[in-house]
């Protein structure tokens, strides 16, 4: 007969774009259940503020009325934009979520008549007090490069509110890991995405990859303007999703020239050729109790 300390319940729902999985353990099924709820209504949230899709979002209010007078928007939409912002400058703009022009040209995104310098960048993107954001140019942003991670750090934030001492949060990707259990990952083939070229065992860590074998060209160097390669995929590890996930679009634009950037990080990196094989391993200095070993 199983404990209640190792009942499990695992869920699984449309959201941010993609499926969204959340598999956490505690002591009883009720404690869980609410504690599963609360995770997928802080996503569903992430993603209403958050969507460039969505007319009434932050992303699509930002755009239309940033410039010139800024926008009050959530204070997690802030705190996204702040890091947006910090990634943006630590990576010297190969992170950039001005890119959205770029991609509304080429189709990634739809085109709804913004008006918009194609030179602006992050530089021109400024978040005061009182949650304001404003832009001294015309631009347009998109969060989807970051803000799936962030949607994953307020699920795992609202599982362990509801007192869960070990789970799992996958949003097509974007995961992860809490608690003294570690969970296995697998990577996909870069040329082929339905095989896999490796495996991760991964605890109290969060992962994210970006690759282009679903959505080729859209990912977008933030310093040159143009679309990264599809022929490789990178996979980063670190303390939460936001960062993982930010990371891996400045290792897939900037490869081993962002080795400082994830030691200081503390992060681990991968990146893997079109065959599947790891052709760069970056192992940060992270605490060895957890951290992600690669295989």
């Amino acid at each position: 007969m199983r404990s209640d300390s190792s009942i499990e319940i695992r869920r699984c729902r449309p959201l941010l774009g993609t499926l969204v999985e959340i598999a956490a353990c505690g002591r009883n099924k009720k404690t869980l259940s609410r504690g599963i709820e609360a995770a997928f209504a802080a996503i569903a949230k992430v993603h209403r503020l958050m969507s460039f899709h969505n007319l009434t979002s932050d992303v699509s209010r930002m755009n239309r009325d940033a410039f010139p007078q800024g926008v009050t928007v959530h204070p997690w939409t802030w705190r996204v934009m702040s890091a947006a912002r910090r990634f943006a400058q630590e990576s010297n703009g190969a992170f950039d979520v001005a890119v959205a022009a770029v991609l509304a040209k080429g189709n990634h995104l739809p085109y709804r008549g913004y008006h918009f310098d194609g030179a602006a960048t992050s530089r021109n993107i400024f978040t005061r007090r009182n949650y304001e954001v404003c832009f001294n140019r015309p631009l347009i942003v998109d969060l989807g490069g970051i803000a799936k991670g962030f949607a994953v750090d307020r699920a795992v934030d609202a599982l362990k509110r509801n007192g869960l001492t070990s789970g799992i949060v996958n949003a097509g990707g974007d995961i992860r890991v809490f608690g003294s259990t570690s969970r296995q990952v697998y990577l996909r083939n870069p040329l082929s995405p339905s095989l896999f070229s490796g495996m991760l065992c991964v605890r109290n860590r969060a992962l994210a990859t970006s690759a282009t074998y679903f959505a080729p060209g859209a990912l977008v160097d933030g310093q040159t303007r143009r679309a990264l390669a599809d022929s490789i995929s990178v996979t980063v590890a670190a303390h939460d999703c936001v960062t993982a996930d930010a990371l891996t679009k400045i290792v897939f634009a900037l490869g081993e020239k962002a080795a400082p950037l994830l030691k200081r990080s503390r992060a681990d990196a991968v990146l893997l050729e079109r065959d599947g094989a790891p052709s760069w391993i970056f192992h940060s200095p992270c605490d060895t109790r957890d951290r992600t070993r690669f295989a």
